[in-house]
């Protein structure tokens, strides 16, 4: 049996609650359909480090590089700014994290959803009515209909909180209190309609591939 811990840095609180559900189940269900043995992925973190400085960041996860396989580093700038910078940020974070403890490149996997993490919480909209307890259409309430739609959104924060609201009533509180619910009931199938996500989840299968715990497809 083969135990693999991992560690991630999210940009925010909220963000944390959807990711902290969604990369485990990821996790597992790669290795279960491709593990080359019996690998166990727990459903926590052995670790989770604060935005801050790249390099004061590089250097705590360094410091606690022996409690963990893999890290995850999640990076948002907002849906209004451009990607470009998210990816280079979160990238900024991988390479420094190389430079401090030669902590191999393909096992910090970046999680870049495209404009804001709410592209991939929307790229459900089954998970989102079910979480809410709606009943009605998923389009009633003006949700995407897919992964792609929900990418091609400008600001899906917004889409999100009006649909919240349109459910729940104004006095429904912050969108952010269904995040993990909604995590729990999306199909990683219908996430793969989001380019972003299918971009993820092969830099995870190659971070797996170097532990030793995947196949390598035949593409790679």
């Amino acid at each position: 049996m083969t135990y693999i811990s991992w560690a991630a840095m999210y940009e925010g609180s909220s963000d944390a609650a959807y990711f902290e559900v969604l990369l485990p189940r990821v996790m597992q269900e790669i290795v279960a359909l491709h593990g080359e043995r019996a690998v166990t992925v727990p459903n926590t973190a052995a670790a989770t480090f604060s935005r801050g400085p790249v390099n004061d960041v590089a250097r705590s996860i360094c410091g606690a590089r022996e409690a963990f396989h893999l890290v995850f580093i999640h990076s948002d700038t907002g849906g209004r700014n451009l990607e470009e910078q998210l990816t280079l940020r979160s990238c900024a974070y991988c390479a420094a994290i190389q430079r401090e403890c030669d902590w191999p490149a393909s096992r910090c996997v970046v999680i870049a959803p495209r404009h804001e993490t709410e592209a991939w919480i929307l790229a459900d909209p089954g998970a989102v009515t079910d979480a809410l307890g709606w009943r009605g259409s998923s389009d009633s309430i003006g949700l995407p209909t897919n992964g792609s739609a929900a990418e091609g959104l400008q600001d899906p924060k917004i889409t999100l909180e009006q649909a919240v609201r349109q459910v729940r009533g104004r006095r429904s509180g912050r969108p952010q209190q269904y995040f993990a619910a909604i995590a729990q009931r999306q199909e990683l199938r219908e996430l793969r309609g989001a380019t972003s996500f299918r971009s993820f989840e092969a830099a995870l299968y190659s971070a797996l591939v170097d532990l030793g715990c995947v196949r390598r497809r035949d593409s790679d």
